[in-house]
């Protein structure tokens, strides 16, 4: 089941001791680039509305893989970076800064798995050309993968899809 959470993130009060949140922080900034709704509504398709567990949000998820993406990190080095990182925390749509996160370091991979070529497809030409020409960020030189994102997984699914 997926039911999407589109509170807006209110950076004010985003730390309980009543600390606030720099809004020249390049991830706030690079948030307020991403579709969010957009991105919500093709990953909410690959759930459904009325029955299973409920589905983590689309911003957390998606903004992990933007947060792997940006950094070239594992999966684990991505979840650590997230639980350490209140400002990444925010990119991912939290209010509240929380020392751990509410999932298990698999479901990135679950979530690679679970997506269809449709959110693939999706995501690959509309969010990872916008990550490219962003300008908060500067990818390494051999950032560039021919256009797969998470390659080694896409390009592995890809050619699955078109074998049979």
């Amino acid at each position: 089941m997926y039911v999407s959470d589109n509170t807006p993130p209110l950076f004010r009060d985003f730390f309980s001791l009543g600390q606030s949140l720099s809004p020249s922080n390049r991830w706030l900034k690079l948030s307020e680039m991403i579709p969010w709704e957009k991105i919500d509504r093709v990953y909410s398709e690959n759930f459904s509305p009325n029955s299973g567990r409920y589905a983590l949000d689309s911003r957390l998820v998606c903004g992990l893989f933007i947060v792997k993406y940006i950094k070239n990190l594992t999966d684990e080095e991505t979840v650590r970076e997230y639980e350490e990182n209140p400002y990444i925390q925010a990119f991912c749509g939290k209010i509240h800064f929380s020392k751990e996160s509410e999932f298990s370091v698999s479901m990135l991979s679950e979530r690679r798995k679970r997506l269809d070529q449709k959110f693939w497809d999706f995501w690959n030409s509309e969010i990872l050309t916008l990550l490219d020409e962003q300008k908060f960020f500067k990818f390494p030189k051999n950032k560039k993968d021919g256009g797969c994102f998470l390659s080694s997984f896409f390009c592995a699914l890809k050619a699955r899809l078109f074998r049979s």
